[in-house]
This record gives C-alpha cells, sequence and structure tokens, in this order.
C-alpha cells in the first residue's frame, strides 16, 4: 500500500507599516500568494484596512508601531514586538516592505535565522538630509540589518546606488530592481474635458516632501486666472514629519486657491478628468500616481528626481520642472498652456507605451512568482 503524502503548505510573511500601504500596493501579491495554495501572515500597524484582506488562508498580525517616529520607548516595543511575532510564527519567508520593517524585522529575521528579503521603496527623509548623528546610525544599522537577507530589492537604479555609494550594501548583494507595485492597464472611454479650462491635478500625502508647498504657490498665483483650476487630492495627518498645517492650507481653500479633497482609494477618474497632473515631488520610490496617470493618459508635470524621472525621462513623455523651485513648475506649467492638443497627445502616447513596457503589474508579479526558490 502506498503511503499518503501530506503536502506541505508554504508559508510567506509580508511586514509593512500599515495596512494601508498592504492593500494599496501589495494586494495583488497576496492574491497571488493565495492562488498558488499558500499561506499568508500579514503583520502591518492596525488601520481600518485590514478588513480588506477576508480570506481564510490570510493570518492578519497588528503591530505596534509609530510610522515615522523616533520615541526610543515606542521604537524598542515595536522591535520587541517584531521578536515575539517573528518566534511565534512558523514562515518559510517574509517580505519586509518600509523602512522600520527593514531594518527591525531584518535584524529580527537575523537573530531568529529566518529568510528574508527587504524591499527599499523609497529611501526615506532622513536620506534627503545632509550628514547627521542619526542618518549615520540609520546607516550603521541599515548595513547590518540588510546583511543577512537573501535579497534587497529597489525600485530604481538610483536608490541602489545610493545603498553602494553609503556601503549599507555592496555589489555582492543579491540586487533586484523590481518597478514598484506597477500598474494596471484598462481600456478607458474618452472623457470629455472642457476645451476652454485647464484644470491641473495633485494626488498626494500633504507633507513638504511631496512638493506641496509648491504646487500651493503656483495655484496661488493663478487663483484669478479663469481659466484654469488646481485640485488637491490627498490625506492631511498632521502628526506625520513633514506635514502641512491644517490652518496654512485651509487658506488656500478659503481665497478659492484649490480645490480640496481628501484621500480617495480610486483615483482614476480625477485623473482622466484633468488636463494635466502636477507631482513636484523631492523624490521616490517609483512613484505610483505616476504611473496612474500614464495608463490614463493624463499628461504630466514632475520633477527631475530619482522615481519620477523613470517614469518621465525626458520632456518628450512629459513636462519636467526643479525639486524645490517655484520659479521651475511656474515654467513647466506655462509650457503645457501653450502645448496645442497634439503635442499633449504625443506626450501621453509615448507615455504610456513606455509604463505599459517597463511597469505593468505583470512584470511586477513575476518577481513574486519566483520566490519559490527560496521555499522550496
Amino acid at each position: 500500500m502506498g503511503k499518503n503524502i501530506t503536502k506541505k503548505i508554504k508559508t510567506i510573511t509580508l511586514v509593512s507599516n500599515n495596512y494601508w500601504t498592504l492593500y494599496k500596493f501589495r494586494y495583488d501579491v497576496v492574491q497571488m500568494f493565495i492562488k498558488k495554495e499558500y499561506k499568508v501572515i500579514l503583520i502591518a500597524g492596525k488601520d481600518s484596512f485590514h478588513t480588506n484582506f477576508k480570506n481564510n488562508n490570510i493570518t492578519k498580525i497588528f503591530l505596534p508601531i509609530d510610522e515615522r517616529g523616533m520615541n526610543p520607548f515606542s521604537e524598542i516595543k515595536t522591535i520587541l514586538s517584531l521578536y515575539r511575532i517573528y518566534k511565534h510564527i512558523k514562515t518559510d519567508l517574509v517580505m519586509h516592505f518600509t523602512i522600520k520593517p527593514n531594518i527591525y524585522g531584518s535584524l529580527m529575521s537575523k537573530i531568529l535565522d529566518i529568510k528574508s528579503i527587504s524591499f527599499i521603496t523609497g529611501i526615506g527623509h532622513i536620506f534627503l538630509k545632509k550628514k547627521s548623528l542619526i542618518k549615520t546610525l540609520i546607516t550603521i544599522v541599515y548595513k547590518y540589518a540588510l546583511s543577512s537577507n537573501k535579497e534587497v530589492w529597489f525600485t530604481n537604479k538610483s536608490d541602489k546606488d545610493l545603498f553602494i555609494k553609503n556601503r549599507i550594501i555592496n555589489n555582492d548583494t543579491n540586487i533586484r530592481i523590481v518597478p514598484g507595485a506597477g500598474v494596471v492597464f484598462k481600456k478607458y472611454p474618452i472623457m470629455p474635458k472642457k476645451k476652454d479650462m485647464t484644470s491641473f491635478l495633485m494626488i498626494a500625502r500633504i507633507i513638504k516632501d511631496k512638493g506641496v508647498m509648491e504646487f500651493l504657490k503656483i495655484a496661488e498665483i493663478y487663483k484669478n486666472d479663469p481659466n484654469t483650476t488646481f485640485t488637491l487630492i490627498g490625506a492631511l495627518n498632521e502628526n506625520e514629519r513633514g506635514s502641512i498645517d491644517r490652518e496654512y492650507l485651509k487658506k488656500y481653500i478659503q481665497n478659492k486657491a484649490i480645490i480640496y479633497s481628501d484621500y480617495q482609494d480610486d483615483v482614476t477618474i480625477p485623473l482622466r478628468e484633468a488636463s494635466c497632473l502636477i507631482h513636484p515631488s523631492y523624490r521616490e520610490g517609483i512613484s505610483t500616481v505616476l504611473l496612474e496617470a500614464a495608463s490614463t493618459k493624463t499628461p504630466i508635470i514632475t520633477t527631475t528626481v530619482p522615481g519620477c524621472i523613470d517614469v518621465v525621462p525626458d520632456e518628450s513623455y512629459g513636462l519636467l520642472c526643479e525639486p524645490r523651485n517655484v520659479n521651475s513648475l511656474r515654467r513647466a506649467v506655462e509650457n503645457f498652456l501653450s502645448l496645442d492638443q497634439d503635442g499633449k497627445d504625443k506626450m501621453t502616447g509615448k507615455t504610456f507605451i513606455y509604463v505599459k513596457k517597463n511597469y505593468s503589474r505583470e512584470a511586477v508579479l513575476k518577481n513574486y512568482e519566483r520566490l519559490d526558490d527560496y521555499i522550496n
């Protein structure tokens, strides 16, 4: 008689700051592993988005984590919680996303001899600053934490080069460039736009590093122009580092320089209705909103920084400006206003083809499919 062979259930764990990031950027990854009959463990700070993960093969664990704070007691609590969680769960592989899980999670994986991969989805505000004690300390800890990772993923080459330059990783590290979350391409019907009205749109968290201040100042310049509108969509969290003061933002709303809307889960319709997306960010991993704009053939104005220039390589794809530079952004807006429809169509058509070739969701998922190599 033949022996009954019990099929091993593979388990993968995804760790992030919050469930919003897992839902917004990794939902299809989770679904892919579920279809492959994996057990999936999700570890993240608790928020309302955890309710979007309902499959019986998904285990949700809430992590006490202050996403951007640096209170020593809070950080120790997060580290100890991760240690207890990692010691308790049985997982074949852990994937870390965002800076604190990358550092703390990798350290716990190293201590407990758990296979892990870190995905550097952005360098964080610390690395945007010049030399400082905190930057030096994070660099040292990052180097030690990532040293035991099976792989380190980056969303763009610039961030990878920065980590090598700062000796956090070296050329012997198993490195992979993965284009963020990618974007799903759909066939949209043509959205009619008012020919006598130019609507500029910005979609971002209401923080300075996204270039919100520059957007507000440009909107102020054009507030008396009856043929332009400026709309800002995004969540305002005054506890977040670098956030815009609510009262300051309210001035621009009350004087009708901008139209403001809170966070929206699906920004497809606002993008399709807009004449142009403005994204004056100081730095990105890979800007998801730029990918979404490209997929909807919305013209783009963005900055010449990593994560943005990767989507809009030159001005045949979209209009470019310098970061932190209102005058440069104003020139880009003026140049857009002078473009005829044929010029806009050529840009959006070229960007659409480029992004579809390099940043599709299908291409991103292939990187996760090969993780079986670490589990079999």
